[in-house]
């Protein structure tokens, strides 16, 4: 009797701590749940407070600079109170600099296969083909209202793209020279998509993106050959 005691008690007690675990593991289980769904909840609401956020900033670029939008006019255009604003950006500039460096993150990612195929054409097609499908926001970017340095952007980041290229085929060249040849390259090519953004789009994608291969190509080859 005292043996069949003994053992029913510490199977009872096993069965317990069991059971006790079971209970202990479940309820993690279910409050990692619940904290992944508030989590997924929070990424929701600050992606929608920062779309907000974008979408006031380029409407109200539409009517002023940059420098003169304030963080009390973008909140009441996006009515978002200004500390949520300053949990995210600084300044309005900031903003805007949050979105050209998404443009150029976009654009850096495009120009694997131009580094693959060493070709300039890729090189302005990948633009002009970005520039295409977001007019509106290019636009914006380009105007007298929108940041002035944003062109600069565009250079330093085309300059690291090429730059290898023009190396591997005129290792002769010091790198102060091949800098230059692509300043000058470059800055004329952000003229004229400049000129065809504030013009209008007048003319296609293929005609621009052909003009500006034909025009940074023959200078290249000019540049590179005549030494």
């Amino acid at each position: 009797m005292y043996v069949y005691t003994t053992t029913t008690k510490i199977v009872f007690l096993v069965i317990i701590e069991h059971f006790s675990l079971f209970c202990r593991l479940s309820f993690l289980y279910d409050f990692k749940g619940v904290f992944n769904m508030v989590e997924k909840k929070t990424d929701r609401r600050i992606l929608k407070t920062k779309r907000a956020l974008r979408e006031s900033l380029l409407y109200l670029l539409k009517e002023q600079p940059i420098q003169k939008i304030s963080v009390s006019r973008l909140c009441e255009k996006s009515d978002i109170n200004r500390s949520t604003f300053y949990t995210y950006y600084s300044s309005p500039m900031n903003l805007l600099e949050s979105i050209e460096d998404e443009i150029l993150n976009t654009l850096e990612e495009d120009m694997i296969q131009f580094e693959k195929e060493n070709s300039i054409s890729q090189l302005m097609n990948s633009i002009i083909f970005y520039i295409s499908e977001h007019k509106q926001l290019v636009r914006l970017l380009f105007s007298d209202h929108g940041d002035p340095g944003f062109q600069n952007k565009l250079l330093l980041a085309t300059q690291h793209w090429t730059m290898p290229m023009w190396q591997s085929r005129r290792p002769d060249y010091d790198a102060e020279a091949l800098s230059s040849l692509h300043i000058y390259i470059v800055s004329g090519c952000m003229a004229l998509i400049r000129q065809w953004i504030t013009g209008g789009f007048k003319e296609s994608e293929e005609e621009i993106s052909s003009m500006l291969e034909k025009l940074s190509a023959s200078t290249s080859a000019g540049f590179l050959q005549g030494k």
